[in-house]
């Protein structure tokens, strides 16, 4: 599976002076039109714990709207974490957007339950109308929603659970994610028991690879036209991950908090034990390993350097590390990341 990566961003996808044209111009597919549809029903919701109260206030930090009774028929936008959230809840929603047919993680047969599969996809404005024509009680749209009149547009439908303050996407809490969409849902034991479950999966990768104690690891992925990101950046989800993998802290990691982007004079702040960078296109790693630069680096060197580009089978895991962890992306992220460091072969 050969993934799309997404555009180089470090705050929010769309910026807020585009977004008032991108409402004007949102999009008027509906179930009857360009989408994938099935037939109208309720959507798949396992039992109640009846830990939930109703009427449940939902705080995001562009407003708040009110869930009068446990929502049934869930519409979800934005990132991939939102949809594996509710997979992982075994809730199957009434609307989604594109590309979440695309991830290897994802259940085909689950997938396919889902009433209206639009054809907008994340560059493209909100399609009010199609999720609306879904009927929703609830919208899940954590760190997605890009301004108040988005918000006061997307409650009119329905009530949305974003996120309470607004944090930088690389940044966000997969865990946090996960125990908000279970508590809208009265589903908050089960997503315990899928963050504990995904921490586990991550916790053996640790106890089985001892040696990633004593090792640092650089994560990046090289834009081409814009450059190299620094993925884990001291504080960001890629290196929360790491080190839950079992890595210790890379020093260079704290020069690239603030801003990500990895300017040519600073290639030698990639090193360290171990070096993953994503591409865009085969192309552009030609390119790279060609530069005297980047061949001085020790773990390029010294063969600890691992590159992907978009057309290898795991090229989805820079997305995860980036913007995509959940309790069922991160496992398998973390799972394969290993395999690959491991195949590489360096004491």
């Amino acid at each position: 599976m050969a993934f799309t990566v997404p555009c180089r961003s470090r705050w929010y996808v769309v910026p807020a002076i585009a977004l008032a044209a991108l409402l004007a111009l949102a999009g008027c597919t509906t179930p009857t039109d360009d989408g994938d549809a099935a037939t109208p029903g309720s959507t798949a919701l396992p039992p109640a714990e009846g830990a939930t109260q109703y009427p449940l206030t939902l705080t995001t930090w562009a407003g708040e709207t009110v869930l009068e009774q446990r929502p049934e028929r869930i519409a979800v936008i934005g990132f991939s974490p939102n949809m594996d959230a509710l997979e992982a809840l075994g809730v199957t929603p009434v609307y989604t957007m594109a590309e979440e047919s695309e991830w290897p993680w994802r259940s085909q047969e689950w997938l396919s339950g889902v009433e209206f599969r639009d054809t907008v996809t994340r560059r493209d404005p909100i399609n009010f109308e199609g999720i609306a024509s879904t009927r929703p009680d609830l919208i899940v749209a954590t760190n997605w929603v890009q301004d108040e009149p988005t918000f006061e547009r997307l409650s009119s439908i329905a009530p949305v659970l974003e996120n309470p303050t607004q944090v930088k996407g690389d940044q966000i809490s997969w865990q946090d994610t996960q125990r908000m969409i279970g508590e809208a849902l009265d589903l908050s034991a089960a997503s315990d028991t899928a963050v504990t479950e995904a921490e586990q999966t991550i916790e053996r990768v640790a106890q089985e690879n001892p040696e990633y104690a004593d090792r640092t690891i650089t994560i990046a992925t090289d834009y081409t036209q814009s450059g190299i990101d620094y993925y884990t950046a001291a504080g960001g989800t890629a290196e929360a991950a790491t080190r839950q993998m079992g890595f210790r802290p890379n020093p260079l990691a704290e020069n690239f908090t603030a801003d990500a982007g990895v300017a040519d004079e600073q290639i030698g702040q990639l090193d360290a034990d171990v070096l993953v960078v994503f591409y865009t296109d085969p192309a552009s790693k030609t390119a790279r390993e060609a530069t005297p630069l980047f061949q001085s680096l020790p773990p390029v060197a010294e063969g600890r350097y691992l590159g992907i580009t978009i057309d290898d089978p795991d090229s989805a895991m820079t997305w995860v590390l980036r913007r995509g962890a959940s309790v069922t992306s991160l496992p398998w992220t973390v799972q394969r990341l290993s395999e690959r460091i491991n195949a590489l072969g360096t004491a």
